[in-house]
């Protein structure tokens, strides 16, 4: 049996100190060897390996000690009027979905950052085709254009015949997803949420929760440039909403009501985290099932 690392007890017993994470024994071990044998200050070693759990499948990374630690296995029993959490446990966000707004608008504001529309405030800015050369050799760029006249300032010009121009229209804000494209949605939310053993709960965001949001511009296929000069706006690439793969602490006494935990400032924290792939996977098919959530909907209304 081989000999424990050194540090390894007192870090275990700082990550569930500090964090409430209760670290896999066998995940931590492979941790401290991938430190080499001269291991950075405890500090910085401690707070690497809360990054890295947050950044991991606590399916792996924690081993709950006790009952308590995790969802009990029939949570999500709709039979069930109402329980509470009898400990703290540990949540992975497998899935989330805005219910505050139509799935449409949701499909629709998707759609506007794929084709090349930035909304910055109440403008809606279009993509423009600009000619490869213009009268003038310079591209068919007008210098006014770069000089200080703004977002939406360019002026038509003729480029060899064509007319390159730029449409600023406005537009209204019928939702939390038509005033920034990286805005975040307002909700409530729902998700779907995991345990270290796999326990899987949906929960609903009861009163707005800070950290849970949705920003749609993570979720289009940005838009590029075609091949005859045609530019689109730089869409920001910065998303400020949460990440499949997100942790969530739930507090004792949470309350669970017919399958579904209510989620409340007082009763959660997000802890942080994302799982690269998941988190990428799922904005990749965010709006195939939205269109496909609103074609069951259909469905069930025309059979109604």
């Amino acid at each position: 049996m081989s000999t424990p690392h050194p540090l390894h007890t007192q870090l275990s017993t700082s990550l569930q100190i500090r964090h409430n994470l209760p670290v896999n024994p066998q995940w931590l071990t492979d941790f401290l060897s991938s430190r080499g044998p001269t291991p950075p200050p405890f500090p910085a070693l401690l707070s690497t390996a809360h990054f890295r759990i947050l950044a991991s499948d606590i399916t792996t990374s924690l081993r709950p000690v006790s009952a308590g630690d995790v969802l009990p296995p029939d949570v999500s029993d709709v039979n069930v009027k109402e329980r509470r959490l009898a400990g703290t446990v540990i949540v992975q966000v497998l899935d989330v979905l805005d219910v505050g707004s139509s799935k449409w608008s949701q499909v629709e504001a998707i759609e506007r950052v794929e084709n090349g529309e930035e909304i910055r405030g109440r403008e809606v800015i279009r993509t423009v085709d600009v000619m490869e050369e213009g009268d003038d050799g310079s591209g068919g760029i007008d210098p006014a254009a770069t000089s200080g006249g703004g977002v939406g300032a360019r002026p038509s010009g003729r480029t060899n015949g064509t007319t390159a121009t730029t449409t600023t229209s406005t537009a209204t804000a019928n939702s939390g997803y038509a005033a920034n494209p990286n805005k975040l949605s307002l909700g409530p939310h729902k998700l779907l949420l995991q345990d270290a053993r796999g326990t899987k709960v949906l929960a609903f965001e009861l009163v707005r929760v800070p950290g849970i949001g949705l920003s749609i511009s993570a979720s289009a296929a940005r838009p590029s440039a075609t091949s005859n000069g045609a530019r689109a706006n730089t869409i920001p690439t910065e998303d400020p909403g949460m990440f499949i793969g997100c942790k969530i602490l739930l507090k004792p006494g949470t309350v669970v009501r017919r399958g579904m935990a209510m989620l409340t400032p007082e009763n959660c924290v997000l802890l942080g985290g994302k799982l690269e792939a998941w988190d990428r996977k799922w904005k990749e098919e965010r709006k195939q099932r939205l269109i496909a959530m609103l074609g069951e909907e259909n469905g069930a209304a025309v059979r109604g």
